[in-house]
């Protein structure tokens, strides 16, 4: 077994209800943080404390004329004051802002927690985006053994989106590169979807909280742009292994594809996991809850780029009968704010 299966077998990598517990949690303090920088509390606490400290406060109360239980009454509330949990929790909080790091200057662009009973296609396109362009149908890819359907094999349950891979035979679109767009006859069925008219967006931070099956069909997490490249793998499961993948460059021409791709054990299928990749302008970082997997500063693509998932059977794959679900619970875009 990897070491990353073992880390996760004896709980030393974080699971993701532990990663969102620990984010929310973060998310409540900042919220908490913020509503008690304005706070009456904390306004009395810093008037009293810079006036009972101030050289005016010494006169007064050092003058036989002042009136000592005014003096008195507000060295007790101020001591008082010293005794709040949540100023006491203010204070240790703006000690350490750099902890709410996390979730300071981010602003959510998009967001699918697929609460209802069908998928939303205002949102979501049920075919690759060159599909929709040039067809205005659904196709296939050249080497996969299986028909992309138009949202057939898509479904909306218990608050996730499900991609299925079946086996049974379809007629569909094939795109061959040497020849084109050809009808043919495949043995499987599967599905994708993606943003690519709806939502397009340069930089930020992209997650989703997926559940990737084990089996011998395929699944990805990707972002995608106008032409073929580039195209950013969040991740692509295939024969056990999953793949971390930038890819880049001119396929028009001989050997112009360029790409950076790092491979990681299977450990992170048949449960919950939150992929996620931070884009900036110089660079690529993959992580899973919250552990950073990969970075990269080669091939970083500087357009606006949209978010898609999608299952399927290579050309290789072994056959199999069973029935694949690929559940996504949810997915988010994230930019940087100025």
């Amino acid at each position: 077994m990897s070491w990353l299966g073992l880390k996760i077998m004896f709980g030393a990598f974080p699971s993701a209800q532990k990663f969102e517990k620990w984010r929310d949690d973060l998310v409540q303090e900042y919220h908490d943080y913020l509503a008690y920088a304005e706070s009456e509390e904390l306004h009395r606490f810093e008037y009293l404390n810079q006036y009972v400290h101030s050289t005016e406060f010494e006169e007064k109360e050092n003058d036989p004329d002042t009136d000592q239980t005014e003096i008195d009454a507000l060295k007790k509330e101020l001591k008082e004051l010293h005794k709040s949990k949540q100023l006491k929790k203010y204070f240790n909080a703006k000690a350490n802002e750099g902890k709410f790091a996390p979730m300071v200057g981010w602003e959510l662009l998009f967001e699918d927690d697929f609460s209802g009973n069908r998928l939303d296609t205002k949102k979501w396109l049920t075919r690759h985006y060159w599909g929709e362009k040039l067809l205005k149908r659904t196709y296939s890819l050249t080497g996969n053994k299986h028909c992309t359907t138009d949202g057939k094999n898509v479904s909306v349950a218990d608050s996730s989106a499900i991609i299925e891979t079946r086996r049974e035979q379809a007629q569909g679109i094939v795109w061959n590169p040497f020849v084109g767009f050809i009808p043919d006859e495949l043995e499987y069925t599967s599905g994708v979807i993606n943003t690519a008219t709806s939502f397009r967006h340069q930089y930020g931070k992209i997650e989703a909280k997926v559940t990737v099956p084990r089996g011998k069909a395929y699944h990805a997490f990707w972002l995608g742009g106008e032409q073929m490249l580039p195209q950013v793998n969040i991740f692509k499961y295939v024969k056990g292994r999953f793949y971390l993948e930038n890819f880049w460059g001119n396929p028009a021409d001989p050997n112009g594809v360029n790409n950076d791709t790092t491979v990681v054990p299977g450990a992170f299928t048949g449960k919950n996991y939150i992929f996620s990749l931070e884009w900036t302008p110089s660079r690529l970082t993959w992580s899973v809850n919250g552990v950073v997997m990969k970075t990269a500063q080669r091939g970083i693509p500087n357009e606006p780029m949209y978010i898609a998932f999608g299952s399927g059977v290579n050309a290789n794959a072994r056959r199999f009968s069973s029935t694949i679900r690929f559940g996504i619970d949810w997915v988010r875009f994230y930019s940087r704010k100025e």
